[in-house]
C-alpha cells in the first residue's frame, strides 16, 4: 500500500512525515491566506522561505488516511492566522520548517509543503487562487493558472473522498 512513498523532512532532519499512494493534486496556491501564512512563518527564527517569487505556496495534497508522522511528531506545532481559524500550518519546532497543513474540520486531505518533500514528487499541475496575486506580480506560465479551483482538482477531491468511504 505504501507505493509512491514521499517523505516530508524538516531542515534539521528531526521531523519526518510520510505520505503514500497517488496524490490528489499538486498545486501552487496564491490565496490570500497562504500568502499571509507564508509571510508570517518566514518571520520565525531561521525559517526557510515558503513563498515562491510570485507569492505562491507549493503543496501536494494527499488523503488524510495516507499521511502520518514517521519521526518527531511531537515536534510539530500548529500555527493559525487567527485564533478561530480551522487551518493549521504545521511547523517543525526544532528548525521552524513548515511541513504540512491540517484542518480542524472534516476536510479529508492534508497538503504537504512541496519544498519539504523527498521521493517521487509529482510535477505541479496548476496554480490556483490566482485572483489573489498582487498587482504588478507576473505569474510564470509554467503551468495553467486558475482564479480559484480547476475542475480537475475538485473532481480529484471528490473522488478521493468516495475512495476513503469505501476504503480503497
Amino acid at each position: 500500500m505504501k507505493d509512491s512513498l514521499v517523505i516530508a523532512r524538516c531542515t534539521c532532519g528531526q521531523v519526518e512525515i510520510e505520505a503514500w499512494g497517488k496524490p490528489i493534486a499538486s498545486v501552487i496556491c496564491h490565496c490570500d491566506d497562504c500568502q499571509a501564512a507564508g509571510r508570517m512563518l518566514a518571520e520565525l527564527e531561521n525559517a526557510p522561505p515558503l513563498l515562491d517569487a510570485a507569492g505562491g505556496t507549493g503543496n501536494v495534497l494527499y488523503r488524510k488516511d495516507r499521511v502520518r508522522p514517521a519521526k518527531g511528531g511531537h515536534l510539530l506545532a500548529a500555527h493559525k492566522l487567527t485564533p478561530d481559524s480551522k487551518t493549521n500550518r504545521m511547523v517543525a519546532k526544532c528548525c521552524n520548517a513548515p511541513m504540512a497543513i491540517t484542518f480542524d474540520d472534516a476536510r479529508h486531505w492534508v497538503p504537504l509543503y512541496r519544498d519539504r518533500l523527498e521521493g517521487v514528487v509529482p510535477p505541479v499541475q496548476w496554480r490556483i487562487c490566482t485572483k489573489f496575486v498582487p498587482a504588478g506580480v507576473d505569474l510564470p506560465d509554467d503551468v495553467p493558472g486558475y482564479a480559484m479551483y480547476p475542475f480537475g482538482m475538485m473532481a480529484g477531491l471528490a473522488l478521493s473522498a468516495v475512495a476513503m468511504l469505501v476504503a480503497r
